[in-house]
């Protein structure tokens, strides 16, 4: 057996480990020193947190392992009469040293960060329900903080319910929704969907983000008794905040926004129970005697789409796919895919996108895209699609269905180059972060300051000479974008994120055309 292939088996049964493929056996080809090496790789995987290695522990560790393979040399020197078992050792001492140091290395500074991330991950896959109380609390930049409010939550596949501070109960059993007020002695029967009432600490997106953002470990707390995992994780161009995962079950249990406006907010359960029993009962829709019931146009769930056609009035395009549920409102359809809706209503007006949304094509038309949603205009009716399957459902209702390509070049043509402070724009996203100067996410509102500080170089004052009407968006890719401007000395001004391409990154004039 070669060293190289001995590495390579070795390389690629550390990885398998990293990324949770255990496996006890693999081919060693009836070699002794690799069959200790990969146990060896077991034994050093299984030293898992939560004790971080002090100061200098690779170092030790590297100093360790030479020293071995020092030993190793000096005994196959004293045992030169034996040539072959020299060339067997020295090899694999050889791998062993680099493999672990490889693997300390490694493992020390990066994937042990992921080991948090992945066994999260794997933990909210597996967790069929859960109760708790969430508490909010906000501190201001001087340090002063306050309980914001408590609730009381049950969760359970898609049901929930939430107790609020004053008694309030809000229940979602995938159904119907209600809240019953006990203070009004009113039971307000809510539409089922769309859905927006969860709470701000979804334990599956906050796994989520914790995979897809840079993240690392900063250190090990107690949380509301239990001992957890703090990682900061920094979205690309924002602000880092801060998620505690509990050791024993591998759960997000507090999450700390940034600072935000001087403001931040951490959200914590001071009780988890994960996989608990809940009481079906409450999850079932029942009328406290003596309460009225509101309806708040609730929706109906029917089992057909002839039967959502003719209490809506709305005769439906739909995807090959079959939804989960059908609600039917007064000229509404919503289709339920779970992770997934589609909307279909009768339109009202002309069809306006979001001024800060992408542009694609869809039925022949402009398809806006605007985070998860996708929407446009197809046979008569407004669709609306919002979720993780959005793209491939629009497609099966829209077959020409195309989304923005944020590679496109849209701004190079601009035949007036306009220079921007880099470190001005950085700044400026942070203001925006915090909640300042939003109109700076708007391609329109944007192009509407340039354009009439070009007019009015000393400053705007009152209506700009040259009216928002002016303005139209006719391209966005995400990450550049063009206005057209009805009138005045500019015709085309031409924008670009240059920190963050998505819907929360500032969009900065880099050209515009003369007219």
């Amino acid at each position: 057996m070669s060293k190289n292939s001995a590495e390579e088996k070795l390389s690629n049964y550390i990885d398998a480990l990293n990324n949770e493929q255990h496996s006890e056996t693999a081919d060693t080809a009836n070699d002794p020193e690799l069959e200790k090496l990969l146990a060896t790789a077991r034994l050093v995987r299984s030293l898992r947190e939560p004790v971080m290695p002090e100061d200098g522990y690779p170092q030790k560790l590297a100093r360790t392992v030479a020293g071995e393979v020092q030993k190793a040399r000096q005994n196959g020197q004293a045992a030169k009469s034996k040539p072959k078992s020299v060339k067997g050792i020295l090899p694999a001492m050889a791998a062993l040293a680099a493999g672990l140091l490889i693997f300390v290395l490694v493992n020390w500074l990066g994937p042990f960060n992921q080991d948090v991330v992945y066994a999260m991950e794997k933990a909210v896959t597996q967790l069929s329900n859960y109760h708790g109380i969430l508490e909010m609390r906000t501190k201001n930049a001087v340090g002063e903080e306050w309980l914001v409010r408590q609730v009381e939550l049950w969760a359970e596949d898609d049901k929930y319910a939430i107790r609020q501070d004053d008694g309030t109960l809000i229940i979602n059993n995938g159904r119907q929704k209600w809240q019953i007020s006990h203070n009004d002695r009113e039971v307000a029967l809510l539409p089922l969907l769309p859905d927006h009432t969860r709470n701000n600490f979804d334990l599956r997106d906050e796994a989520k983000r914790a995979k897809q953002y840079p993240h690392t470990i900063v250190g090990s707390e107690l949380i509301a008794g239990r001992q957890a995992t703090k990682l900061a994780i920094s979205p690309p161009g924002g602000m880092e905040y801060y998620l505690w995962v509990d050791i024993e079950t591998n759960l997000p249990i507090q999450l700390q926004t940034a600072m935000q406006n001087a403001l931040q907010t951490t959200y914590t359960f001071v009780s988890f129970k994960p996989n608990t029993e809940i009481d079906p009962q409450i999850f079932t829709y029942q009328v406290p005697q003596g309460y009225r019931v509101v309806e708040n146009e609730p929706g109906q769930l029917v089992a057909t789409v002839e039967e959502a056609a003719a209490i809506s009035g709305v005769t439906p395009l739909l995807p090959e796919k079959a939804p989960i549920r059908i609600l039917a409102f007064q000229d509404r359809i919503i289709f339920d895919y779970g992770d997934t809706t589609i909307t279909e209503t009768m339109p009202k007006g002309d069809f306006e996108p979001a001024a800060n949304a992408s542009l694609g094509v869809a039925a022949g038309g402009p398809l806006e895209v605007w985070w998860d949603r996708l929407r446009w205009r197809q046979n008569g009716l407004e669709i609306q699609v919002e979720g993780v399957q959005r793209l491939e459902l629009a497609g099966q209702i829209a077959p020409d269905l195309t989304v923005p390509n944020s590679n496109q070049d849209l701004v190079s043509k601009a035949q007036v180059k306009v220079s921007v402070d880099k470190e001005l724009v950085e700044a400026d996203q942070k203001q925006v972060d915090r909640g300042s100067s939003p109109w700076q996410l708007d391609p329109l509102q944007v192009s509407l300051t340039f354009v009439n500080l070009k007019v009015t170089p000393e400053g705007i004052q009152g209506e700009p000479e040259i009216p928002m009407s002016s303005y139209k968006v006719v391209a966005n890719n995400s990450a550049e974008a063009v206005v057209e401007v009805g009138h005045g000395p500019i015709e085309r001004v031409y924008l670009k994120r240059l920190v963050r391409q998505d819907e929360t990154g500032i969009w900065s004039v880099v050209g515009y055309d003369p007219r």
